[in-house]
């Protein structure tokens, strides 16, 4: 609701951004400049910010550009979001996005640990069945570990997880009603448009304004 500064592409700024700035200065008195750099082959965002601050060089007053430092703040809702319509992709140097490599990175894990409960419950069957001697010391374990695996059966859990998978559905819901009213909009002006062509513009507009 407030003009805080613009933005455009490319790595450093230049004398063609610092021109802009000037004119962007007489609607703010210290404006911001956000640049975004498509052709970065690092993982991280890359997006800087700047703002103009006037300095003495060579004893004169010059304009120039400080980078400014900033964190990303996200809701929940808008994490689920991204990891609900996050693909597997990778650029052109073969380097994972981040969100790729934190959903593989939690794939892994998961993937781990279904492969230490089985090797556990395959000795376990084992030992019941006398083919391996009993270990009292790794029965234990894995006693202390059943206790600590059916935390999803409780009640807690289910009430969170049915939260998330609400939060996930109404994001997704929003997309489609947004890409909905998107289509409808479209269809409307092309319809207006070309009724106005044939003289009955007019007539049908009622329709839709």
């Amino acid at each position: 609701m407030e003009f805080l500064g613009w933005y455009t592409t490319g790595d450093q700024p230049n004398d063609e951004d610092l021109n802009i700035h000037r004119q962007i200065c007489q609607i703010n008195e210290s404006p911001i400049l956000l640049k975004l750099n498509p052709q970065a082959k690092h993982s991280d965002l890359p997006v800087t910010m700047y703002e103009s601050v006037i300095d003495l060089v060579e004893g004169e007053a010059t304009m120039l550009f400080v980078e400014l430092h900033y964190t990303l703040a996200t809701e929940e809702a808008e994490r689920i979001g991204v990891d609900h319509v996050a693909r597997m992709s990778s650029n052109e140097a073969g380097e994972s996005s981040l969100v790729a490599e934190h959903l593989t990175a939690q794939h892994s894990a998961i993937k781990m640990l279904h492969s230490r409960v089985r090797l556990v419950l395959q000795y376990v069957r084992a030992v019941q069945a006398g083919e391996l001697p009993r270990s009292h010391e790794i029965l234990r374990e894995a006693y202390s570990l059943s206790h600590r695996l059916p935390v999803m059966v409780t009640d807690r859990f289910r009430q969170d997880f049915y939260n998330q998978c609400n939060d996930v559905g109404l994001m997704t819901y929003l997309g489609t009603i947004t890409k909905g009213c998107n289509d409808i909009n479209q269809f409307v002006n092309k319809f207006n448009i070309l009724y106005d062509r044939q003289g009955m513009g007019r007539r049908m507009r009622g329709l839709f304004f």
